[in-house]
């Protein structure tokens, strides 16, 4: 319940720059998008970020933040150009909150972008006159018969190396998603990574295979979702424990995306925690479940 309260005072709010809301906008036009973020002191957000930017990219950014009385207001700016045209849409920004043990993603509005080409629609290429070609030239057949023959090669390997993966996959089956994950998890470097601080891989490596580990026991397309996506997924397929992998999957976001260093104990114990949650949904009777 506190939780819920806490988050009602929290706002995400993304919008164009002033200058750029009437501004008619080119192919590589920088404009500006305000993220505006309001929540209660003592509370700690993230900041903005972005599962997918294409076809827009950041060039610049910066941040501001105001206090008035128990409220924070942080602003970020962000620079961005378009290699698009037409009616585009940016996708939601997103911060992760965290309020003691609690954890919770929020998502802002998307962002309407309109984008004109750089070329009036009536203009047309103008080319120099090409001088004049030596008649029988074989030059141009050569090439093309080569750029063929590139071609055929190209399309025979291509499908030799499908039918290669494919024998190679009949051959040799998969084991059960958790076995498969358990193995996997066991091969992870923990101590030469941490004693490297290489935290950020160590926590992308703990969701990936477990992003893995659900699609394949639960059948639904896990490694390409946000972790938003996941948890509605398991909760549509009632998938047991989808509280404690949203709790994970969170945590692990903050490490990936907001730069935040857990605490030395909750960081050797991640991958006990990872373990133990591939345990806890395998089937009853794994045997039986793979046959």
């Amino acid at each position: 319940m506190i939780f819920l309260l806490l988050a009602v005072q929290i706002e995400i709010n993304a919008e164009l720059g002033r200058k750029d809301i009437n501004k008619t906008l080119t192919v590589g036009d920088p404009f500006e998008v305000v993220v505006t973020v309001n929540h209660p002191r003592g509370m700690e957000i993230s900041m903005p970020y972005v599962d997918a930017l294409e076809p827009f990219m950041i060039i610049d950014q910066s941040s501001q933040r105001i206090e008035e009385g128990g409220m924070i207001k942080n602003l970020y700016r962000y620079e961005l150009v378009c290699f698009d045209t037409g009616e585009l849409e940016l996708s939601s920004f997103r911060c992760v909150m965290r309020s003691d043990s609690l954890i919770d993603t929020l998502l802002s509005n998307r962002v309407d972008v309109k984008v004109a080409s750089v070329l009036p629609v009536d203009m047309q290429d103008i080319n120099d006159i090409k001088g004049a070609v030596r008649f029988p030239n074989f030059r141009p057949l050569i090439i093309g018969a080569i750029i063929l023959f590139i071609a055929a090669l190209g399309y025979l390997a291509y499908h030799y190396l499908r039918k290669l993966r494919k024998a190679r996959a009949l051959a040799k089956p998969l084991p059960p998603p958790w076995v498969e994950a358990i193995l996997a998890l066991e091969r992870i470097p923990v101590d030469e990574w941490l004693s490297r601080g290489m935290i950020k891989k160590y926590y992308y490596s703990l969701s990936e295979i477990l992003k893995r580990y659900l699609e394949r026991r639960f059948e639904f397309k896990a490694l390409e979702q946000t972790t938003t996506e996941i948890v509605d997924n398991m909760r549509t397929l009632r998938i047991p424990q989808r509280d404690k992998f949203n709790t994970f999957f969170t945590s692990a976001d903050l490490v990936k995306y907001a730069k935040y260093v857990p605490p030395g104990s909750e960081i050797a114990s991640a991958i006990d925690a990872a373990k133990d949650l591939v345990n806890k949904t395998k089937p009853d009777d794994p045997a039986q479940e793979s046959k």
